[in-house]
């Protein structure tokens, strides 16, 4: 099972153990029904020989009786000692039953009434005081008889007995209609009350087999099975056996039905076994299998697939600590991926600000010959000639070139690593003051939104003043024909922002994803040279916060600066924070 699934696993071991259960308990619940059967064959059979038995006890004692009281009759007794037989038969048969016969036999022992019976019979019944088993000469049918002493005044006359044929409705009669008998004698069948078409189907081999197993279920032909119970009847002379068959065919038919029902139901609870093996092995490995993808995509670097349901069980333990290590692992992973810009940040800042600062060198050092070289014209020239205008025009573009340089410098230099507790409405007020002129005078509506309980935030004072001026610088920049300028600031949960939001010309979605790199600016001239926004994301990513922006051409831009309430300084505390932070300067 190694090469298994969990799954494949689960729903083997789940349905074997339903098989095991399932199969075994139909086995035995089976055999207990068709076991059933045969018990209570048994204890009618059993209950059927106590009751003939008994049955056939009294009997012997009427057959005794009838054959005593025919030796007390007188008028018998003077027909006999006469030698009138046929009179001593109709004195007998009048006082016998409908199926008895009467025997006489004289001294010599011949047989003068009734069934003509062989002298070893004869000598038995003489001997015995028991009934006696014998096939008279010409019968087809045993007879059982008893026998008595003849005498008159000490004279012997003979016997005289009374016997009754064999028969198998007779013994039945008095065992219920359940039962069939069947009568042997020796391993003759004599008599039977089983139906003919079951009684040609019955051999002496079978009937021994029957005698020798000493009972139990017997398969008589394909619609007939039998209980037997071979009973050994007390008699003297010929060997009697009566077999008691208990028909069990229909008891049988029930019990196969039942078993049929039986694996019927055990069939459908094997189904439904394994529909519960699938059920429960779905239930079991699908967040397994889950939780397997959701390691084997955090392993690529993606972190949003999705977990199985967190439950109170094992498995949705497993799967809140797994969550909460995948939490931990993006979190870490994101610092170290912010960390990382930072640093290749700052390392472009440094390679920029050394390449700057090394232009700029060597572009002011010309600038400033050639800005004396005019100077120096502009004393010698004449002050009427009218081409001094180009003169103080060329001065303008070489100031205007020392500016950029250093606009260039300002921007490149890194910011100083320096923090403290920083109260953003009074850096925004601040700001606001400051550009507030030049707003003015492009027409722009400058509106302050500061939130009165808004939280210190711990951040570089002069880095955070220089992207707020740079937004708003930009904003102005965008609106050439007036406009308004919004500035809020909020609290949200556990970082502050700065909303700066303007109703300029907008930003068109081709350039929106690359405002944010290094020398691109969307300015025409040499108006901008494409760092402000750079510098400044780069200033609030190293405060692990970030800048969104929203634009619609022709509508105006929307800057946000998140950035968190942690603190970049463990040793400055936001409990300082009322007598550090400058107080805020409202803005008109």
């Amino acid at each position: 099972m190694r090469g298994l699934s969990l799954r494949a696993k689960v729903f083997l071991m789940f349905a074997a153990t339903s098989l095991l259960i399932v199969a075994p308990a139909l086995l035995l619940i089976a055999r207990a029904v068709e076991r059933g059967v045969y018990e209570r064959a048994r204890e009618e059979l059993s209950s059927a020989e106590v009751s003939m038995l008994a049955q056939w006890e009294t009997s012997e004692q009427a057959l005794l009786r009838a054959a005593q009281l025919a030796t007390l009759d007188s008028a018998t007794l003077r027909a006999w000692s006469r030698g009138q037989y046929p009179q001593v038969e109709r004195r007998m048969t009048a006082n016998l039953n409908k199926d008895d016969r009467p025997i006489a036999i004289d001294s010599t022992g011949a047989s003068r009434v009734g069934p003509r019976l062989d002298a070893r019979a004869i000598a038995t019944g003489q001997r015995e005081a028991t009934t006696i088993i014998a096939l008279p000469d010409g019968w087809s049918t045993p007879i059982r008889f008893a026998l008595a002493t003849v005498e008159v005044d000490t004279l012997r006359l003979g016997q005289a007995g009374v016997g009754t044929p064999l028969a198998a409705k007779a013994i039945k009669k008095n065992l219920g209609a359940k039962s069939d008998v069947a009568l042997l004698v020796g391993d003759s069948l004599v008599d039977t009350t089983l139906p003919d078409s079951v009684r040609r189907l019955l051999d002496r081999g079978e009937l021994r087999l029957m005698v020798s197993a000493g009972g139990g279920p017997r398969q008589v032909d394909a619609e007939q099975a039998y209980m037997a119970a071979p009973v050994t009847l007390p008699a003297g002379g010929l060997p009697l056996t009566a077999i008691l068959l208990r028909p069990i065919a229909q008891e049988l038919e029930v019990a196969t039905a039942i078993k049929r029902s039986l694996f019927g139901i055990g069939f459908a609870a094997v189904v439904l076994a394994l529909a519960l093996a699938a059920l429960v092995s779905r239930i079991v490995a699908r967040p397994t299998q889950a939780l397997a993808d959701a390691s084997a995509r955090m392993a690529r670097g993606d972190f949003a697939a999705p977990l199985p349901r967190a439950g109170a069980d094992e498995i949705g333990q497993l799967a809140r600590a797994f969550g909460e290590m995948r939490r931990a692992i993006a979190d870490r992973e994101a610092r170290l991926r912010s960390a990382q810009a930072e640093m290749i940040h700052r390392e472009k800042l440094a390679a920029m600000g050394r390449l700057v600062a090394q232009l700029s060198h060597e572009i002011n050092n010309p600038i400033y010959n050639i800005q004396n070289c005019l100077e120096a014209l502009e004393r010698r020239g004449d002050p009427a000639d009218p081409n001094r205008e180009f003169l103080t025009l060329a001065q303008e573009e070489l100031a205007r070139m020392a500016s950029l340089t250093r606009r260039l410098l300002d921007q490149s230099r890194p910011q100083s690593d320096a923090s403290s507790l920083l109260n953003l409405n009074a850096l925004v007020s601040r700001v606001l003051t400051l550009a507030r002129q030049e707003m003015e005078a492009r027409g722009v509506d400058v509106v302050a939104e500061l939130a009165p309980d808004l939280p210190p935030v711990v951040a570089h004072p002069e880095a955070i003043q220089q992207v707020l001026a740079n937004l708003v610088a930009n904003a102005g920049d965008a609106m050439p024909g007036g406009g308004r300028l919004r500035v809020a600031t909020r609290s949200d949960g556990d970082a502050v922002e700065v909303v700066v939001e303007d109703t300029g010309a907008g930003i068109s979605e081709t350039d929106l994803p690359h405002i944010f790199e290094a020398f691109y600016t969307t300015k025409p001239g040499v108006t901008g040279i494409g760092l402000g926004l750079f510098v400044s994301e780069g200033i609030i990513r190293g405060h692990r916060g970030r800048i969104d922006v929203e634009s619609t051409p022709g509508r105006g831009s929307r800057f946000v600066i998140r950035l968190p309430r942690e603190t970049l300084d463990e040793s400055i505390s936001l409990e300082d924070a009322g007598a550090r932070a400058e107080p805020a300067v409202a803005a008109d």
